[in-house]
């Protein structure tokens, strides 16, 4: 064959510009390598990394298409002497004849029917990025090229170096601006349901006022009449208040802003024991599995609400394989460092506890996926859910320190993994409960209650003073600390949200006053306050809200007298 022109490569240069691809790059490399030398096979291997340990081929074109692919599609470099030698080596190597060369790999040779084999280097700024190979097959025979040809394929893969990088670029970037909208999706959502929770957690505040005098109130006027009518129309509100309490239990643990009563668990403990309870909500069509990691490690948790999450996420798993499957609960522990964090914007650096659950049911496409944790978003029918379960999961879990993942498919099944800071705590058995003391006063015992809200202002005044305590109510903290400090209490019920001073600064205040003076907070929402680092860092106790009679009485009564929580 006719030795190729010099100004040839200059031409080449040009037709590989319009690549984009490493298809447009293989076929315009063919092209050349069969009008310039006489070659008709060409294909392109990579090295994904620095350490070349293997080539990944990426592209082949010639008349062995299917072979090729089924033969080599990645090849290990340690212990191949041909390949060991090309990835050393700044210059081309030249195989005239693979059946005899002591080099190559006879077991693919004597598949592909290779015979000549030419391996060109590339690199691109001094960094192995693959190999350019061309050859012959069986009837071709064997054919080396001659220097000239050889010195042309070296030019050849020097352009398709500087063309595979700018290929390889453009790639990164797009992959890299892909991977940008998928944080920004997943920043929006973290965002939007952070808002959501904000919201939600608003709405319960006047939500558990309202309730406190609706519930304080019916029970009060059936406690009042002996009328069979009006006891039962006071019964009917008193259960009408008692699911709207359930309901805010709810949207608080969505918000984050229910306080949380932690001690130390052992997920692979309570797991066990709620797969009990599950199993009998499952039909026998569905295969129930606990992988209990070893050595756990605590988490610290309120077990009640953690129950409630992962009841959440059994019974919907249970409701996506209507006919039958395998749910799996896997713990273990796992760490996510600084750079994991960098690149997933969901992730807290640190240790935890990962529980995953994996069904194999009808799963979620994309667009379902990205809505699961939304409040009163549900795929069921009208009728079968209010579409809060998972928003409550997400909020109980963050509320933790945690984390909520959903990752599903289509036919495939759906799979959550939760993520609970891991914590080194030794469990501390509970102690065994107080029976209740009588609700009522003794001596005229003096109670001042703070509340903002005049309704349940009006209605704590009620209640205790039917029962036998001597009652001053004031609107805010600062009123009470004032008043506090010209009188003595026996005890201060405080909201924990009043206008003008914050909650710990009254309580600061109140101390400062009256160091022994009891007081209990009632809330059933704070922003902007922990009540589990109020309770703690001053000893007091907490009323949830909406609270009833026997609630408001059992909690003083007991703190009166002395008697540990």
């Amino acid at each position: 064959m006719a030795e190729v022109p010099s100004n040839r490569l200059l031409a080449f240069a040009r037709k590989l510009l319009p690549a984009a691809t490493f298809s447009d790059l293989l076929a315009v490399a063919r092209e050349e390598a069969r009008v310039a030398v006489g070659y008709e096979h060409v294909w392109f291997m990579v090295a994904d990394d620095e350490e070349v340990h293997e080539l990944r081929l990426i592209e082949y074109s010639g008349a062995r298409h299917a072979e090729v692919w089924e033969a080599a599609p990645v090849l290990k470099v340690d212990g191949d002497l041909f390949l060991e030698e090309v990835v050393r080596s700044d210059v081309p190597i030249v195989i005239e004849d693979a059946r005899t060369d002591p080099r190559t790999n006879k077991e693919i040779v004597a598949k592909l029917q290779n015979r000549t084999l030419i391996k060109i280097p590339l690199r691109l700024l001094d960094k192995p990025l693959g190999v350019f190979g061309l050859g012959t097959f069986g009837d071709e025979g064997c054919r080396a090229p001659t220097p000239a040809q050889l010195d042309y394929l070296v030019g050849m893969a020097s352009q398709i170096s500087v063309a595979a990088g700018r290929i390889r670029f453009i790639e990164a970037r797009l992959q890299a601006e892909k991977d940008h909208q998928v944080l920004e999706r997943r920043l929006a959502q973290v965002q939007k349901l952070e808002s959501l929770g904000m919201l939600a957690g608003g709405i319960a505040h006047d939500f558990n006022n309202l309730l406190t005098v609706i519930l304080s109130g019916a029970t009060l006027v059936l406690d009042a009449v002996t009328d069979a009518n009006v006891r039962a129309d006071a019964s009917s509100v008193i259960a009408a208040a008692e699911r709207a309490r359930l309901l805010t239990r709810q949207l608080l643990a969505m918000s984050r802003d229910q306080d949380l009563r932690l001690e130390p668990t052992d997920l692979n403990v309570r797991l066990t024991a709620l797969l009990e309870l599950v199993r009998r909500l499952f039909p026998e069509t569905i295969e129930l599995a606990l992988v209990e990691g070893a050595a756990l490690p605590l988490v610290e948790s309120d077990q009640s609400q953690l129950d409630q999450v992962f009841m959440n996420l059994c019974l919907n798993a249970r409701d996506a394989m209507p006919a039958g499957g395998r749910l799996t609960l896997e713990t273990e522990v796992v760490v996510l460092n600084d750079q994991y964090a960098e690149t997933h914007p969901w992730a807290k650096p640190g240790r935890y506890v990962l529980t995953t659950l994996t069904d194999t049911g009808v799963g979620m496409s994309r667009d379902v996926v990205d809505r699961i944790f939304e409040p009163f978003f549900t795929t069921k029918e009208p009728t079968s859910g209010t579409g809060l379960g998972l928003a409550v999961s997400y909020g109980i879990v963050r509320k933790h320190g945690g984390m909520l993942l959903c990752y599903s498919e289509p036919g495939v099944g759906s799979t959550f993994r939760v993520y609970l800071p891991a914590t080194e705590r030794a469990v501390v058995p509970a102690g065994a409960k107080v029976a209740r003391r009588t609700p009522h006063a003794t001596a005229n015992e003096r109670i001042l209650v703070a509340e903002d809200d005049p309704a349940v202002r009006a209605i704590a005044e009620r209640i205790l003073s039917r029962g036998g305590y001597v009652v001053t109510t004031v609107e805010s903290g600062a009123a009470a600390c004032e008043l506090a400090r010209h009188q003595a209490f026996d005890l201060v019920l405080l909201d924990v949200v009043t206008p003008g001073m914050s909650c710990r600064h009254v309580v600061d205040r109140l101390r400062e006053l009256r160091p022994s003076l009891p007081i209990v907070l009632a809330s059933g929402y704070a922003p902007g306050e922990s009540l589990a680092a109020l309770t703690r860092d001053f000893e007091i106790e907490f009323l949830r809200k909406p609270y009833d009679p026997d609630g408001l009485f059992g909690t003083i009564r007991r703190i009166l007298d002395g008697t540990p929580a």
